[in-house]
């Protein structure tokens, strides 16, 4: 397994991350808080999934306390408002020039449009936008379903994904056939739409599901419960 080299990483200022319901964004946005965070460098962690999120950052929070991240959150009071508005004080910890920023943001065009409010922020210095896709879920099985998907995300955030992250994952049901099928799909979406897949994520303690599969990996933690399981569908989380 090539890991992902974090200084491709943190050569840029902003991460903005953002992908269907159970495509695993707010994961690869915690774990990349952590590893850029451990090198030292100044890690803000942008809480701004606010429409209706299956999970958010903000439910395993504890979780999260023993790393050297700030988390950066809009109060409880947007999820009810009829439009994606955040409020202002977000604007001063996104202009802060000191700090890697890394946003989990809403997964379908109206929790993207979120970030569109900050577009010139964001677009007037260096950013990554990765749309995350796994492949087992509604919405991005297929090449002409994630193209869809992203370019209607783009279309809400008002800017540009600059490539791709594959979080092919069935929890504890996950083959490196579920892997290949994935990374099939996503090789042609990235053809297609001449966006590249900047890496590759899979569970930490099974990194072995990974071989032959020479892209960047990132290794996860997992903090997310997965949805509960139905009968005979397989062994319990450890």
């Amino acid at each position: 397994m090539k890991e992902l080299d974090l200084e491709d990483i943190i050569a840029k200022e902003y991460h903005v991350l953002a992908g269907r319901i159970g495509s695993g964004k707010t994961e690869i946005a915690v774990n990349l808080a952590i590893r850029v965070s451990q090198r030292g460098t100044d890690t803000m962690l942008f809480d701004l999934d606010i429409v209706k999120p299956y999970v958010k950052i903000r439910d395993f929070k504890d979780k999260l306390e023993k790393y050297s991240f700030e988390i950066v959150s809009p109060p409880e009071l947007t999820k009810t408002l009829d439009i994606p508005i955040l409020p202002h004080y977000i604007v001063s910890y996104l202009k802060n020039k000191n700090s890697q920023k890394i946003l989990d943001i809403g997964g379908d065009p109206y929790g993207a449009g979120s970030i569109a409010q900050f577009r010139k922020i964001i677009k007037s210095r260096e950013y990554d936008f990765f749309f995350v896709v796994n492949t087992k879920r509604p919405e991005t099985s297929t090449p002409d379903e994630i193209i869809a998907t992203l370019r209607e995300i783009e279309q809400a955030a008002r800017i540009n994904v600059t490539s791709l992250v594959l979080n092919p994952n069935l929890r504890w049901e996950t083959t490196k056939e579920t892997i290949r099928e994935a990374y099939e799909i996503a090789s042609d979406v990235s053809e297609r739409t001449g966006l590249p897949i900047s890496f590759i994520c899979v569970d930490e303690k099974r990194p072995e599901l990974l071989d032959g599969i020479n892209i960047p990996a990132l290794p996860l933690k997992l903090f997310v419960n997965p949805l509960p399981r139905l009968k005979n569908m397989g062994p319990p989380e450890a």
